[in-house]
């Protein structure tokens, strides 16, 4: 969505300029930009020139861009214009043919290849389709920017993950299209191809993995705003957006379920990779809830068998401020160069906050701006206001993507010593280290000891980005 969409203020600008045209009143209902703009659009549409209004307030808020655009757009709705770009029918004879090619196809990677066309197209592909079926679906999708229909993007990527023989055969069915399509098309399908061939190599370190972001609303109620993002392939960060559900934290148990059920519908359609990571679940919170007890959130509580989180999942904390602002504001660069640094290292620097009277945050955040080394956070105190919280906080804002601490306002000597322990193993190690110590502490009785029942870990990879506009403008 355009900022003047997701941005409160020029929302609320846009809404009053086109309700003044109107000589109406439209209220701003402010619970999130999908809400606010379906209520307004329904609304505006109530008058006989509320389309004009609304061209008008897009292009003095947004530009004459934005409202050209619109106006396509609502030509298109009532088909006083054919839409740029869909997919142009392929013959019996081309269908007949391309079916008789994908049959064929053995040797695909399903979640490779699901990966790779959501990478190209970013339309969710289903799972448990054969080639010709998934051919089939995508048939009924509009063509890409460049032309090109998206079942022959997939008919270029299946020819790129298979054999030589067939991957030549279904080349040689693209090339005929092309040709028939003239000289853009052909031009087109040799850009995608190089796209498509320098497209990178697995990443072993990328899991399946389930993002949910929590955001409380910003109206004094209770309510929290839950969206997830599914990314179903190892090897591959190409995570696909799920709905954005309001509850409570009190309930937000139940909804992370429901996400969780989702990932779980996605990756069982999958082949377990030898030496894959488990599956994990990441929390994108803002400052006030990286306290919150996210890995302990207990599923399965309607068979009445309920189990902490973490018991199954590697549970991951990440910073909701900074991945908004990381390409905005510019805070990517230093992000990524601190992960870098701590990945190519090959074990963590930590720097302790122990938030002890007379600790000046000024002194620490110097030092932690002056050496890039410094890639882990260790606070002796947990992440709340007073205590850590202005520390993590630094931290985050100097580039620094790993940190751990104790949950606990009363938490016992040893869970600094325990933390450093843990942050000293390689990067790679460190989120299975911190789910073994998780499951051992569920079986343990002397729950004042056992920190794995409230450890936090920040674990905020700059490579594995999602798309969290605000929900409560």
């Amino acid at each position: 969505m355009q900022d003047f969409v997701t941005d409160r203020d020029q929302c609320a600008q846009l809404v009053s300029f086109a309700a003044e045209q109107l000589d109406a009143e439209i209220t701003y209902l402010r619970k999130n930009p999908r809400t606010d703009m379906l209520s307004f659009l329904r609304e505006l549409l109530k008058y006989e020139h509320g389309l004009r209004a609304l061209s008008t307030a897009v292009e003095v808020i947004a530009g004459h861009e934005y409202a050209a655009e619109l106006g396509r757009l609502v030509k298109i709705a009532h088909g006083e214009e054919k839409p740029n770009g869909v997919s142009p029918e392929f013959t019996e004879e081309t269908v007949r043919e391309i079916h008789r090619l994908l049959a064929d196809v053995r040797r695909v990677d399903d979640g490779r290849l699901h990966a790779l066309l959501n990478h190209e197209l970013g339309v969710d592909v289903p799972y448990g389709q054969t080639p010709a079926q998934r051919f089939d679906h995508l048939c009924r999708l509009n063509t890409q920017a460049d032309g090109l229909p998206p079942a022959l993007v997939l008919v270029e990527i299946t020819a790129f993950l298979e054999q030589a023989a067939l991957g030549d055969g279904l080349r040689g069915w693209s090339d005929a299209w092309a040709r028939e399509a003239g000289t853009d098309a052909v031009e087109a399908l040799r850009e995608r191809r190089r796209a498509i061939a320098a497209l990178p190599m697995a990443d072993p370190e990328v899991a399946r993995c389930l993002v949910v972001m929590v955001e409380p609303a910003d109206d004094s109620s209770a309510d929290i705003y839950v969206r997830h993002w599914v990314n179903a392939a190892p090897g591959y960060w190409e995570p696909v957006a799920g709905d954005v559900r309001t509850t409570t934290l009190d309930n937000l148990a139940g909804e992370v379920e429901r996400a969780v059920g989702r990932g779980q519908e996605r990756w069982s359609g999958l082949p377990v990779m030898e030496n894959e990571p488990p599956p994990q679940v990441e929390f994108v919170l803002p400052f006030t809830l990286l306290n919150h007890d996210m890995a302990r959130l207990e599923m399965g509580t309607w068979s009445g068998d309920s189990l902490p989180l973490s018991l199954r999942y590697h549970v991951h904390l990440r910073s909701l401020e900074r991945m908004r602002s990381a390409r905005r504001d510019g805070y990517l660069p230093l992000w990524r160069e601190r992960w870098t640094q701590l990945r190519s290292a090959g074990v963590a620097e930590s720097y302790r906050w122990h938030g002890e009277e007379g600790e000046r945050l000024d002194r620490w955040r110097a030092k932690l701006i002056a050496n890039p080394d410094l890639t882990a956070v260790i606070l002796d105190v947990p992440a709340l206001p007073g205590l850590g919280l202005d520390a993590l906080v630094t931290a985050i804002a100097q580039g620094v993507g790993l940190a751990a601490w104790d949950r606990r306002t009363d938490s016992p000597d040893l869970s600094g010593e325990v933390l450093t322990l843990l942050l000293a193993h390689p990067p790679s190690q460190i989120p299975s280290k911190v789910s073994a110590l998780r499951r051992k502490a569920e079986g343990m009785d002397r729950d004042n000891w056992s920190l794995g029942k409230h450890l936090a870990l920040l674990w905020d990879d700059p490579n594995r980005l999602v798309d969290c506009e605000e929900l409560t403008a």
